[in-house]
């Protein structure tokens, strides 16, 4: 199969001694700096948005700030509103710094020398690895055959939003053209071509790449990630994904658990309409089935005297769980009142639990909210009483 000639804008860093140009840019194998998709809240940005990224990568890979350096990557004027980033061994990186210098115009993976444009994904070959680029902040690099699986997903997960085409440069690997007829995606073998199927011309570093070099720090980072990863995690790591990548049961799996999930949610609301809400919208199950117990509470005689610091902490749970609030602590103040200490993005998010909790029947009062020294986080001390009593002086 015919390699793929970047041209000589493009060197790659092979430890031979060649060390690029300063108007080159200098690529490294893509298999070693894949892109993770992670699921960040839209509100987060700078410093805040990047912690909480790394959080991600270790809850889910394993993989510590003091092990890794992550690089996020984003379409073009999209930089504050990231979902993705660039991995890579710190020790990989520190390497390819030293080959490469300070001179060059970037250090990037292979992938990102392929030309893209809007509906096009573009391949070729390189050292007997296939290159895929998905567009401005996706691809990845793998031996062939584990690539064409790769392709395969992607085809299937794409469905209403497929490419408008898919772009070989040179041979095409096996299998490529029975795949891309069989999601009726034409094959186009030149950038010159899409033009014709009333596509953009793919072209190459015009989607911000340069913004992407392996050698910068990302803006919001405070410190450099600086110890080494050890030699045996990334070939586990990525031994991991080809395994689930070749594991077709997986998603069978995961469609069942989806059905059953529904299942219970039909479940859920029959029995929610059937003993709590026969009447009405049901916006937030957890808190008005709280809000109908409160007031059934209420209710019954003697109340005041049967609730408990252990009752309030009951129907705020629901509260908690719902919004997916982490209490810091919870301490009973007396026998009729807890307080909770909660740290919130924001005292916005401040003000809506304490809303939250109101509707449930509950007597609240924020008796403080500061923000936390070096963090953009809010603490916040909230006091529960019983419903229908005053708040503590």
């Amino acid at each position: 199969m015919a390699t793929y000639d970047a041209g000589k804008d493009f060197v790659a860093l092979t430890g031979d001694g060649t060390t690029p140009g300063a108007q080159q840019v200098a690529v490294v194998c893509g298999a070693d700096v894949p892109v993770i998709t992670l699921d960040l809240p839209p509100g987060l940005r700078g410093q805040a948005r990047e912690q909480v990224a790394r959080r991600q990568l270790q809850d889910r890979a394993g993989l510590t700030a003091e092990t890794t350096e992550i690089r996020p990557i984003y379409p073009p004027k999209q930089s504050e509103k990231w979902s993705k980033v660039l991995i890579a061994d710190a020790a990989l990186l520190a390497e390819w710094k030293a080959i490469a210098g300070p001179h060059c115009r970037a250090v990037l993976p292979d992938y990102l020398s392929l030309p893209t444009a809007s509906g096009i994904w573009s391949m070729a070959m390189r050292n007997d690895m296939l290159m895929v680029r998905l567009g401005p902040d996706e691809g990845f690099t793998a031996q062939p055959d584990l690539a064409m699986v790769m392709l395969e997903m992607q085809l299937d997960q794409a469905r209403d939003i497929l490419p408008g085409a898919i772009l070989c440069l040179g041979t095409a690997p096996d299998g490529l053209k029975a795949l891309a007829d069989s999601h009726d995606v034409p094959l186009i073998a030149s950038p010159a071509e899409a033009k014709g199927l009333g596509l953009e011309v793919p072209a190459v570093l015009t989607h911000g790449e340069i913004e992407f070099d392996l050698r910068r720090d990302p803006q919001m980072a405070r410190t450099k990630l600086r110890k080494q990863v050890l030699p045996w995690r990334w070939p586990l790591l990525f031994a991991l994904i080809a395994a689930g990548l070749w594991s077709a049961s997986q998603v069978i799996e995961t469609r069942r658990i989806e059905t059953r999930t529904a299942q219970l949610n039909t479940q859920t609301r029959e029995l929610v309409r059937d003993k709590f809400i026969p009447t009405g919208p049901l916006l937030d199950m957890r808190i008005q089935v709280s809000q109908v117990l409160a007031e059934r509470q209420l209710r019954a005689a003697g109340w005041q005297d049967k609730i408990t610091a252990l009752d309030l902490f009951a129907t705020a749970a629901g509260v908690l769980s719902t919004r997916g609030v982490e209490t810091d602590q919870v301490s009973t103040v007396s026998a009729t009142e807890v307080a909770l200490d909660v740290t919130m993005p924001d005292f916005a998010s401040v003000d809506q639990l304490a809303s939250d909790l109101r509707a449930a029947g509950l007597t609240v009062t924020v008796v403080q909210s500061r923000v936390s020294e070096g963090s953009a986080a809010v603490r916040s001390e909230i006091r529960l009483r019983p419903p229908g009593t005053e708040a503590a002086k």
